[in-house]
């Protein structure tokens, strides 16, 4: 036994135990368990609340637990009573001699637990998240927690709801009957504690270690600790001095580091003890050597409070066709670890479980589980020797039936029997041993099964205990394979290729080497007079699967053959492609050409290198990419080389894609005008008529815009003027314009292609222009409005249209007025005579004069 330097190794918490606490068993007594829930259809649950009591408290009939159901969080809720059903069951720690019988139970004996199941049904419609609860009183008093009010309050959750939308039902996860969440433990011997569950609807679970809960949300919190001392006396009977210094000797309780423990590593005479508290997330168990003991008689010392908790996830497509893992449930265990003093008893050993050469197995024996690959079609053994340090011990081992002819909640199926059996053999001797068959067939394919083993002592008074899980994945599997010349045989037609059958059985049976028979099956490029041989050549012409059948002539005929087969591919020459969506483009516009190789019956692993020929519009950047984008100004041809990863087999191949570039349209016109009836061709306005002389090339899919402009460019005085530019006309033939402003102007024909349908993005367009004169009208000084279409109106100079004027008689009395002139105005009533006007342009600028009216 392992002590301290000097005195002995003692865990010292920075807090005193109260007396009362100590004293109170009557309401201190509960110990642990959890609450569990089972779908009975229609939104009904059975809620299950498994209670383990100290059996020196009070007894179960005074325990009335009132179950509170609530989706609302942790405020408001329903409580329904719950009631026990059945007798409680007290546990069996203590040997058959010990006094007081190995299950004890009552006031004034020893530490012990006792087992009880209370029930409820409850309708819980789809909601997000159900809570389910019982709160006890009270916890005894424990190393590791500050107590507070003293509740131990039992959790389950339910998310019936999902977030998708979905309502579900789910049964929880259900802790094993095996593993007692009470479990007395060896002082400073290594333990194994599982916490593990069976999943009835095939969900997905998740371990994690969590914090005790006094209620909803609200967590106890953890004591703090010290040691005596920094040295654990590691000295043996009779030898040398050996001690391991505590690297850390004070901290904080913690749900991953609830009970201390040490790693001791190093070599002697002084070696290292770091804390550890070893979870495994993979099987739901903890693993740890508990290092302090006070040998007062049911010390609160001794306890300490461990929760396991299980998160369960299914698997769910969503609306976007994804398979999602949701919640859909969460059960919390409590646990309550009893260190114990067990004297010079040892706990058994772990049991090792072993193969021969070539079972086709996989074995890995971890510190807490046996690990298993085997595969599908291959029968085969591995065997379990269990054993204890103490060589006098008898073990017993026991695991719950794996598969019950009708399975139950509480009987569910471990391990179907047409997976596996597992039997054992001197069970209640020194030396047991298990024999684990598995005979799997492709129905379990990819399957993971697990068996718990629990192994104990008859070590009196304290039995020791060691659990274990054997953990069994089953994987494909054949024994026979096809070797080819070559890691992944590929030939061109006619080439030809070696091929061997070789068998991955045990070597020998019974002494004497292996014999096997050998049967191709037919097929092209074999020969029949290869048929029976280990060894064979082929000459394909086509790609071909060759198949053989192995044959353990050793066996009974026809009960042991495996098959294999190889496919040898025939490589056939690329074939190259190249395209494009858009063959005529405008010039310098992009296209699009995509090209793609193929080889008929190459394989998945084959890749192709492209190279294109240097050409107009084509970057460098582009020349080696399977997908180009180019932009040629003059019809080109591109030309691709495609050479295969496996060239120097079956070559390359070459093609090409013509993009052509659509003709401009050669914008051409004539002018002709002439005079506004009734109007001197030499005065405003003319009318001017242009004639569309444009040539056109023939070219499929095309058409061509026209767009009519003019601009006067310089005034009737010849000066320049900026005036914006204005279309007139779209016309694909005749287009005509009267202008009444003398100036020169610029007549502009906008020609564009248009490809195809895409009006909206016509390629640029070429222009030609031509210059026309407008000549302007001088200011009359008389005008005869006689209705003969001669001189009918006062007309002023073209420049001056829409300027201000006022037109007064010889008595300066206003006769006409606007802010638009037109000229129109006809002397309307007026007499004949001289009137007087006063024009003010667009600019500001006044001009006046006469002019005489003649009727």
């Amino acid at each position: 036994m392992k002590k301290l330097l000097h005195a002995t190794y003692i865990l010292v918490a920075a807090w005193c135990l109260s007396l009362t606490g100590m004293s109170s068993a009557w309401a201190t007594h509960i110990q642990g368990g959890q609450l569990t829930y089972a779908a009975l259809g229609n939104n009904r649950y059975k809620v299950s609340l498994t209670v383990f009591r100290d059996c020196g408290g009070a007894s179960f009939s005074s325990i009335d637990p009132e179950l509170v159901y609530r989706s609302t969080g942790c405020a408001g809720g329903t409580e329904v009573p719950m009631t026990l059903v059945g007798l409680p069951e007290p546990g069996t720690p203590y040997c058959a001699n010990t006094p007081g019988g190995p299950s004890q139970c009552g006031s004034g004996l020893r530490t012990n637990y006792e087992r009880g199941v209370f029930e409820a049904t409850v309708t819980l419609p789809p909601a997000a998240e159900w809570i389910l609860s019982v709160t006890l009183n009270a916890r005894p008093t424990v190393a590791n927690l500050n107590l507070g009010s003293g509740n131990l309050y039992y959790e389950a959750r339910l998310n019936n709801l999902l977030a998708n939308g979905m309502p579900i039902e789910n049964t929880s996860p259900q802790y094993q009957a095996l593993d007692i969440p009470i479990p007395f433990v060896c002082y400073q011997q290594e333990r194994t504690v599982s916490f593990s569950a069976t999943e009835p609807d095939g969900d997905s679970l998740v371990y994690t270690l969590a914090n005790p809960l006094v209620g909803c949300n609200d967590p106890n919190t953890y004591k703090s600790y010290t040691t005596v001392g920094r040295f654990i006396d590691l000295t043996p009977p009779n030898g040398a001095p050996c001690a391991a210094y505590i690297t850390t000797n004070q901290g904080t309780y913690s749900p991953t580091y609830p009970i201390p423990s040490f790693n001791i590593s190093g070599t002697c005479p002084l070696k290292t003890a770091t804390q550890a508290f070893n979870f495994n997330a993979a099987q739901g168990s903890f693993t740890f050597t508990p290092s302090f003991f006070n040998p007062a008689i049911n010390s609160a010392e001794n306890k300490y409070v461990v929760v396991g908790q299980v998160t369960e996830y299914r698997r769910i497509q969503n609306a976007n066709g994804q398979r999602v893992y949701y919640k859909v449930g969460q059960v919390r265990r409590d646990m309550l670890v009893v260190v114990i003093d067990c004297n010079n008893n040892n706990q058994p050993g772990p049991p090792i479980g072993s193969g021969f050469d070539k079972s086709g197995v996989k074995i890995v024996n971890s510190r807490d589980s046996t690990f298993i690959t085997a595969y599908t079609c291959n029968y085969t053994e591995v065997r379990f020797r269990f054993n204890d340090p103490n060589p006098g011990d008898i073990l017993t081992v026991s695991y719950p039936e794996l598969d019950p002819p009708t399975p139950t909640l509480l009987k569910p199926t471990y391990l179907p029997s047409d997976v596996a059996t597992f039997e054992l053999l001197g069970n209640g001797t020194k030396a047991p041993a298990g024999i684990l068959r598995i005979q799997p067939d492709i129905a379990f394919l990819g399957k993971t099964y697990r068996i718990p083993l629990k192994i104990e002592d008859n070590g009196c008074p304290f039995k020791g205990i060691q659990y274990r899980t054997v953990v069994l994945k089953i994987e494909k599997g054949n024994f026979a394979k096809v070797v080819a010349s070559s890691a992944s045989p590929e030939v061109c037609a006619g080439s030809s290729v070696a091929l061997s059958a070789t068998p991955f059985r045990p070597d020998s049976v019974a002494g004497s080497p292996a014999r096997y028979g050998y049967r191709w099956e037919a097929a092209a490029g074999l020969t029949t007079a290869q048929l029976n041989n280990q060894n064979v050549t082929v000459n394909p012409t086509v790609t071909t699967r060759y198949k053989v059948r192995i044959l353990g002539l050793d066996f009974r005929e026809g009960t042991c053959s495996d098959t294999a087969s190889v496919l040898v591919r025939v490589q056939q020459a690329v074939k190259a492609t190249a395209a494009t969506n858009q063959p005529l483009v405008c010039s310098g516009n992009s296209a699009t050409i995509t090209s793609t190789a193929t080889r008929p019956g190459g394989t998945a692993s084959e890749t192709f290198t492209y190279q294109w020929t240097a050409a107009n519009g084509l970057t460098p950047a582009d020349a080696t990419k399977p997908t180009i984008t180019v932009k040629p100004t003059v019809t080109t041809r591109y030309k691709l080389r495609i050479a295969s990863s496996n060239i120097a087999v079956c070559g390359s191949d070459t093609t090409s894609v013509l993009v052509r570039v659509a003709a401009p349209v050669a914008p051409a016109f004539k002018v002709d005008s002439a005079a506004v009836a009734g109007r001197s061709i030499k005065q405003p306005p003319i009318t001017f008529t242009f004639t569309n002389q444009s040539r056109l090339s023939t070219q499929p899919n095309t058409s061509a815009t026209y767009k009519w402009s003019y601009q006067r460019i310089f005034n009737g005085k010849g000066q320049p003027v900026t005036e914006p530019e204005e279309t007139f006309s779209t016309s694909s033939t005749t287009a005509t314009q009267q202008l009444a402003v003398a100036g020169i102007y610029k007549i502009r024909l906008r020609a564009a292609i248009i490809i195809g349908n895409q009006t909206s993005s016509p390629c640029e367009s070429t222009v030609a222009d031509v210059n026309v004169r407008v000549p302007d009208a001088p200011v009359p000084n008389i005008f005869t409005p006689n209705g003969d279409g001669v001189n009918d109106a006062f007309v002023i100079s073209t420049e001056a249209v829409n300027s201000k004027i006022q037109i007064f008689n010889r008595w300066g009395k206003q006769v006409f007025s606007t802010n638009s002139y037109r000229n129109d105005w006809s002397g309307d009533a007026q007499p004949a005579g001289v009137y007087y006007y006063m024009l003010t342009d667009v600019n500001g600028v006044t001009n006046k004069g006469w002019v005489e009216l003649v009727r």
